[in-house]
């Protein structure tokens, strides 16, 4: 008996949708935050980052509580090594502009005081 090659038995899977609605959702986020921090200051915009924080760690599947790994970009994760980048480059550049989100989830103001 022979067995048959089936080609698209070696290609990937379709992309989950819901990975792709998940990535729309950080994007969309991250535009809201950057458009408000501009037009209505870091009080208004500061109340966006931790769901843009928690949604980019589930994204790349990390923790929290693996805090020296947090913001690499993990290869079993949900985002390309250029999407993660990408996204956390903006989410790095708001964090400094709005103030900075502590281990303990709290936002800091003054990034010069440590």
């Amino acid at each position: 008996m022979s067995e048959t090659f089936n080609p698209q038995s070696q290609e990937r899977p379709p992309e989950d949708p819901l990975k792709k609605e998940r990535i729309e959702n950080v994007t969309k986020a991250l535009t809201e935050a950057e458009a408000i921090f501009e037009a209505e200051g870091r009080e208004k915009a500061k109340s966006l980052l931790p769901r843009i924080y928690d949604d980019l760690i589930v994204l790349n599947k990390r923790s929290k509580e693996e805090w020296e790994t947090v913001w690499v970009w993990n290869s079993d994760g949900d985002l390309t090594e250029e999407e993660f980048n990408s996204l956390d480059h903006r989410r790095r550049l708001l964090s400094n502009a709005i103030g900075i989100l502590t281990a303990s989830g709290e936002i800091r103001h003054d990034l010069n005081k440590i």
